[in-house]
């Protein structure tokens, strides 16, 4: 009886996490909904920097926000000045909370325009972020993050595109909406995070939020290791192949003026 009883326990036990489980399904299967292609970028000697597909399910009616966003950094620039006629270094400035790579895009463009007052995203967020600390001009912190903004975007780091996120499909109640980034050459290995924020009538109504991992593979990888562990032997190694291809270099246009 007392045996009957106990495996009567364990049925309705069983029975209980198959229905938790079977209910978990569902919040797991919107997680899948914020997709980036590829998963992952792999730095190589011939990378170049690439292309960043970022697409997510929404509600109708709903509007998207989508972040990539490197991890926060310190930095330490020159600040230049005109003196006599001539461009000359004035001091130092120290940049801090600075994100190493910052791109967001919308499917409003009124998101990131001055209709929204609170700043949630975009450059008028990162201000209120990232910190001055140094040589600070007569304009100010404003003008010194107007400045580096400039910097950022001529490196490709940088960047806010209104209304980049398309509808790409519909499914009952859902759309699909899809965006492209490009990443530049000069991004660093690291994990960068991409964020969707969902709204609706102006209020975040969803956050969801998937990694993007950026490692360096093959030769790449073998020199910035030899660059961080031995960086004397990365050093006459570096020299060595620039005689040798200054050598060659030479022998080849040489060859060239004989004929």
């Amino acid at each position: 009886m007392k045996i009957g009883v106990h495996i009567g326990r364990l049925l309705v036990t069983g029975a209980c996490m198959v229905l938790v489980l079977a209910s978990s399904v569902p919040v797991l299967a919107t997680q899948q909904d914020l997709q980036v292609e590829p998963q992952r970028l792999r730095i190589t000697e011939s990378f170049h920097g690439g292309r960043v597909t970022v697409s997510a399910e929404i509600p109708r009616g709903a509007q998207a926000v989508i972040e990539l966003k490197g991890q926060p950094h310190e930095a330490d620039l020159v600040r230049k000045a005109r003196r006599w006629g001539l461009w000359m270094s004035v001091g130092e400035i120290r940049v801090e909370n600075a994100p190493s790579l910052y791109f967001v895009m919308t499917s409003d463009p009124k998101i990131l325009s001055k209709e929204d007052p609170e700043d949630r995203w975009g450059y008028g967020a990162l201000q209120e972020e990232v910190k001055f600390s140094g040589a600070i001009p007569k304009g100010g912190n404003a003008f010194l993050f107007e400045q580096f903004l400039k910097l950022k975007e001529s490196q490709g780091l940088y960047g806010v595109y209104p209304g980049a996120l398309k509808v790409v499909g519909t499914h009952d109640k859902l759309v699909r909406v899809e965006g492209h980034l490009t990443v530049p050459g000069s991004i660093k290995p690291g994990k960068y995070q991409v964020t969707l924020c969902v709204l609706k009538n102006g209020k975040i109504i969803e956050r969801r939020a998937i990694d993007l991992p950026v490692r360096m593979r093959r030769v790449a990888a073998f020199l910035a290791s030899l660059a961080y562990r031995h960086g004397t032997l990365y050093g006459f190694l570096a020299v060595f192949i620039a005689m040798v291809m200054g050598f060659l270099m030479g022998c080849l246009f040489k060859g060239k003026r004989a004929h």
